[in-house]
């Protein structure tokens, strides 16, 4: 089996602008829940609150203990701001400076991310300005038919004339129409990007996912990698279990096999009992780590426009970062401008193409040097 290459970090991949990290930036987090990882906590605290908008009182338990649910925010808070600490900082979001605001939707008794919810959480930062919060990713979705879509849309063109970008994800079902938020017109929606694991412009394709006009404007606006991309396991779940005791296994397999290519000057001889059963073992290793989509022994890689939309909002954090003074439609303006098109990508599937973000950062210290 053909060992796959290393996955690299967002910064080699997008070559993004080095002294920028969303420092002194608040981004908010709509999701289905979360957990407070050590690549947001460690070694300083960058959590600025938690809250659950489907209770009037949040329990501390809910946000504490591991929960399935909780991995799917989690991770797309740490692929926008996590700094990568169980990783040595290889594994960090863009803006890894930034403060968080976590919000999560999804009801703990019946499971359900209800519109009323989301509206609720769309609308937290105009009840809590203090925050700060000036950029707010969502990487979920309401049912078209929820009766409370049509105020999601609403509550997005809100928190644009209140100064706040709202970035949400297209969904991943080709063919098929973004849901609210990402069908408003006032959000930035954000479709999904195969980088092939490469900055290389010349072997990036599309990642196939949602598109079209709902209420006649088009979506997605803009492109990001969505797939095979770093994030943290929720700590205490059986994947953080599983996971470093495969990396330890597989690291005294191959120091074996290594031990007896040296000394051997030859690859394991299948004929051989004891360095067939070594080569399967290896080889088996692998396939599991493969299907599991480990990467490191607290990572995962991940896959979809949920985890595509929180480059773009830790880009939007770096030109923030860079330039205070930009508007939402500022941000609009510099990020769709910078922006590079795929070839032979329909507009309609890609709008104008894939993020940029050193381009974006840049374009933002021009308007800052020119006002």
């Amino acid at each position: 089996m053909k060992e796959e290459e290393p996955i690299k970090s967002l910064q080699e991949r997008l070559e993004a602008h080095p002294d920028y990290t969303g420092a002194n930036v608040v981004i908010g987090f709509v999701d289905s829940g979360f957990f407070p990882h050590p690549d947001l906590t460690r070694p300083n605290n960058r959590i600025a609150l938690y809250v659950d908008v489907t209770q009037e009182q949040p329990v501390v338990g809910d946000f504490l203990v591991p929960d399935v649910h909780a991995w799917h925010g989690t991770m797309t808070a740490c692929c926008a701001a996590g700094n990568g600490y169980l990783s040595r900082g290889q594994y960090r979001g863009l803006a890894s400076g930034a403060k968080v605001v976590l919000l999560k939707a999804r009801h703990q008794t019946t499971g359900r991310i209800e519109g009323s919810a989301v509206v609720d959480a769309l609308r937290f930062p105009l009840k809590h300005p203090e925050l700060g919060i000036k950029v707010l990713n969502c990487s979920l979705g309401v049912d078209t038919n929820d009766p409370a879509a049509s105020d999601v849309d609403a509550a997005v063109e809100e928190l644009f004339h209140a100064g706040v970008v709202v970035v949400a994800a297209a969904g991943n079902l080709e063919a098929e129409m973004p849901e609210p938020p990402a069908s408003a017109p006032y959000a930035i929606t954000v479709g999904g990007l195969d980088d092939q694991n490469t900055h290389r412009d010349d072997r990036h394709i599309r990642w196939p996912s949602s598109s079209g006009r709902p209420g006649g404007v088009p979506k997605p606006e803009l492109l990001a990698p969505a797939n095979r991309l770093p994030a943290p396991m929720v700590p205490g779940t059986l994947v953080t279990r599983e996971a470093p005791h495969l990396f330890n296994l597989m690291r005294v397999l191959e120091e074996q096999e290594n031990d007896i290519t040296f000394r051997k000057g030859r690859p394991l001889d299948k004929t051989d009992p004891d360095e067939k059963s070594l080569s399967e073992m290896i080889q088996s290793l692998r396939r599991r780590m493969r299907y599991r989509k480990y990467i490191a022994p607290a990572y995962q890689h991940v896959d979809g426009t949920s985890f595509a939309a929180p480059i773009v909002s830790s880009v939007v954090a770096q030109m923030l970062e860079a330039n205070r003074r930009l508007t939402p439609a500022d941000i609009r303006e510099g990020l769709l401008k910078t922006c590079r098109p795929l070839e032979d990508v329909p507009p309609a599937l890609q709008g104008v193409g894939e993020v940029r973000p050193r381009a974006a950062v840049e374009w933002a210290l021009q308007r800052h040097a020119r006002s």
